[in-house]
């Protein structure tokens, strides 16, 4: 990859992440990172993460956005505090995304995401209980192995699912790990970049997987091998632009011209309950982020019969006349409609 690399890292004020981004900031090739992580730092994060207690209490994206600065002046830096499932997937167009999360889902969203955008990405893992790390390196095509493909029947019940009577996500297995565990897997995975930045990708991780186990000083090698029978279409996408304005383009307006309209990795939500208190509304809108309940401000959650993966006339219903921005969709979104792949450009 040439001088004024974009790459996004998913994860990015964790154990691994916040070790890894200033070894990213030091690269002469990388030009612009985008962090995305939603969480705040806390007073126990200072025992395992790389901050101090300065940074107690700041969006985790923000302090290490004023950390990298230091380091490096001219990085161009966008900070998402969000999920990367809530970010919009024309915002994530980059060179190379990497995952330092500890959520399956979220690594099997990573995985679609860069399958869809046609993007190299890095996955690594840490379980400090046995000071294991893990790296693997996936190139999108049509014959190359994704994540999904040694998953079997397990590993697909043992994705973590949102609930009606918990308004959270079901929580990631824990790592255990320590500061030195996630310095250790953050630098092995700077050691693959620069391959990958280089262009050296017989010698990268590149549909490989790297096990090392720090307590028995040994190092595994597999290789990754595609399945035909894998659940994920590993198909990637045409996108074209498509210039609209949010806040005056109607559902209906936008169904008349393509028929029908979904967002994939979200559904468009009918009806939502909030698990604290039992209120429930109408409304029409993507499950990203759901709304606060006006009674006692809970995250709300969707009624699973009230969730539909794609929209038309029928299920917008008297909800037609509002507006793309009413019903969450945001600029960088990627919009479908059969085959054909929309990202909006919000209309200057």
């Amino acid at each position: 990859m040439p001088t004024g690399t974009h790459i996004v890292v998913a994860g990015a004020g964790g154990n691994t992440g916040s070790h890894l981004l200033p070894h990213l900031a030091r690269m002469r090739q990388v030009a612009r990172l985008t962090l995305a992580d939603p969480d705040m730092y806390e007073s126990p994060n200072v025992a395992v993460q790389n901050i101090d207690n300065n940074d107690i209490g700041q969006p985790k994206v923000v302090a290490q956005a004023s950390k990298l600065r230091r380091i490096n002046p001219n990085l161009e830096i966008a900070v998402l505090q969000e999920r990367i499932e809530d970010v919009p997937r024309g915002l994530l167009s980059c060179d190379l995304i990497v995952s330092c999360l500890d959520s399956r889902a979220a690594r099997q969203h990573v995985n679609e995401i860069a399958w869809r955008l046609n993007t190299p990405w890095i996955d690594c893992g840490v379980l400090g209980s046995q000071n294991l790390v893990r790296v693997n390196g996936y190139v999108p095509s049509s014959d190359a192995p994704c994540i999904e493909c040694p998953w079997g029947q397990d590993d697909y019940e043992h994705i973590e699912q949102e609930y009606v009577c918990g308004a959270e996500r079901g929580t990631a297995y824990p790592t255990m790990a320590s500061s030195a565990l996630g310095a250790l897997a953050a630098s092995l995975m700077a050691l693959e970049i620069t391959k990958l930045l280089s262009g050296d990708l017989a010698q990268s991780v590149t549909a490989r997987q790297v096990l090392l186990d720090a307590q028995n000083h040994t190092m595994r090698v597999t290789l990754g091998r595609r399945n035909r029978e894998c659940r994920f279409d590993h198909s990637a996408w045409m996108i074209e632009p498509w210039e609209c304005d949010l806040d005056a383009a109607t559902v209906g307006t936008a169904l008349s011209n393509f028929g029908s309209l979904r967002v994939d990795g979200h559904s468009f939500v009918s009806e939502l309950a909030c698990p604290g208190c039992g209120h429930r509304e109408r409304s029409l809108r993507l499950n990203r982020p759901l709304a606060r309940c006006i009674a006692c401000n809970r995250r709300m959650v969707s009624v699973s019969f009230g969730s539909m993966d794609q929209l038309g006339f029928e299920s917008a219903g008297d909800f037609c006349s509002r507006t793309l921005a009413q019903i969450g969709l945001r600029d960088g979104d990627i919009v479908s409609s059969g085959s054909l792949h929309l990202q909006i450009q919000e209309a200057a």
